[in-house]
């Protein structure tokens, strides 16, 4: 099947060669003016497009209802490392992905237990009791190991990765109006004044604020 690729940023040499070394024999396209994605579109008819972004949204000026394109689309929003790994093994089990020569090592596969895990950290990102341990407990390895497997396939922490999990479902219900105390417990913080702090800390401003900002009733 034919897959495009879409990356609504400009990116170096080096983070274009790790996401082309991810998503093998797919066409991979760095663009920010949308201008340049019609007409990309229009000309290479594709089985299947896939916008993806590392921000909370695609740029404004991206009206992707006005696309010509009988394609099914894919939108991929605050994508980070884990979330590629995730997005490339749906895709392989969905039948999407190429399958390597027999001679060729998939250096890219996920472990099954990792991928079990980061299920399971989906399922319960709201919990306010989700640790490294019980995680670990849940595809029955242990902590060091777990934490070990996690590093090497990411390149952060589990504790790390689930404050930014957390942060980025937060911005997605602030702004959609959210109130900030609700937010605050359905993200799996259990104290009001330590999200808010965590909240500063990765988005630079406080959560009333990004709400009263960012949300619905701003824009209107």
């Amino acid at each position: 099947m034919d897959v495009l690729i879409i990356i609504s940023h400009t990116l170096g040499a080096d983070d274009h060669k790790k996401i082309a070394h991810l998503f093998r024999d797919m066409e991979i396209i760095a663009e920010s003016r949308f201008t340049n994605v019609v007409q990309l579109i229009g000309d290479n008819p594709h089985d299947l497009v896939v916008f993806l972004s590392f921000e909370d949204a695609l740029p404004s000026d991206w009206k992707l209802d006005e696309l010509e394109m009988e394609a099914p689309m894919m939108i991929l929003l605050n994508v980070n490392k884990l979330d590629l790994f995730l997005c490339q093994t749906f895709l392989d089990s969905i039948g999407l992905l190429p399958k390597p020569a027999s001679d060729v090592v998939q250096e890219t596969t996920i472990h099954p237990l990792l991928y079990k895990s980061l299920l399971f950290i989906e399922e319960n990102i709201q919990e306010n009791d989700l640790s490294l341990e019980k995680v670990a407990s849940y595809i029955y390895v242990s902590r060091c190991h777990y934490s070990r497997l996690f590093k090497e396939h990411f390149g952060t922490g589990f504790k790390e990765y689930i404050m930014n999990k957390r942060i980025q479902k937060a911005k997605l219900m602030l702004q959609e109006g959210q109130p900030v105390t609700d937010v605050c417990y359905s993200v799996g913080y259990g104290d009001l004044t330590h999200f808010g702090r965590v909240f500063k800390r990765l988005v630079g401003v406080n959560p009333s604020v990004y709400r009263r900002t960012r949300g619905k009733a701003a824009g209107e």
